[in-house]
């Protein structure tokens, strides 16, 4: 049931949905942003803790299993729990095929459905807490107030080369790492060699 200040906003937003325009925005962007903020949360160990140890499902050939904060291993948890019960919702009563349990394509499916989710009685729960996981997920994965940039495709192979820039006191460096592949990384001081590879590929050309 809607709490008085929902009904509210309900009817600020008109055209039949329960937020405004800007929430379902912000809700869309929230959901472009979680895969990698899902991923830069894998990276994060937080010192004095006792970090757990995951085992990618992602492609990486590594057998090694990979270190992370409670904090961050809690935060991933949530955020898969929270995008299934909301693509559960709308795959049940849109009579839809649910999408498989993965990040992305849990947030693909929302986001196709984000303008039918915005005039759901219960869109403003929806946007709120997306917005609480994205805003958790940033925390952890940068603490000190790093973040990512796309930088290009990735000469190696089909995914996405996003720079992680960290502050001089991260005890982790800056490089630039492929979103689909993560063993694909390349730190600051192989930058040269990474943007001569690309401009290789661009060229269609085939990578050393």
């Amino acid at each position: 049931m809607l709490n008085k200040e929902k009904e509210k906003k309900a009817r600020r937003a008109g055209d039949g949905c329960f937020v405004c325009a800007a929430c379902s925005d912000r809700l869309i962007g929230d959901l472009r942003n979680l895969p990698a903020l899902y991923d830069d949360c894998m990276i994060r160990t937080d010192p004095g803790t006792t970090p757990s140890r995951v085992i990618r499902n992602g492609p990486r050939k590594s057998s090694a299993a990979d270190l992370m904060s409670p904090a961050a291993t809690e935060t991933r948890a949530a955020i898969r729990t929270v995008l299934a019960s909301w693509a559960s919702l709308v795959a049940e009563e849109r009579r839809l095929k649910p999408p498989a349990r993965n990040i992305r394509a849990l947030t693909r499916f929302l986001s196709l459905h984000a303008a039918w989710l915005a005039c759901h009685p219960a869109a403003g729960e929806v946007v709120d807490e997306i917005g609480d996981l994205t805003r958790s997920a940033r925390k952890i994965a940068y603490p000190n107030g790093a973040g990512r940039v796309r930088v290009g495709d990735c000469p190696a192979c089909n995914g996405e080369l996003v720079v992680l820039m960290r502050h001089r006191d991260d005890p982790l460096p800056s490089e630039i790492v492929c979103t689909t592949a993560p063993d694909h990384s390349w730190p600051a001081t192989r930058w040269a060699t990474l943007a001569r590879r690309m401009k290789e590929s661009q060229r269609g050309g085939q990578c050393p």
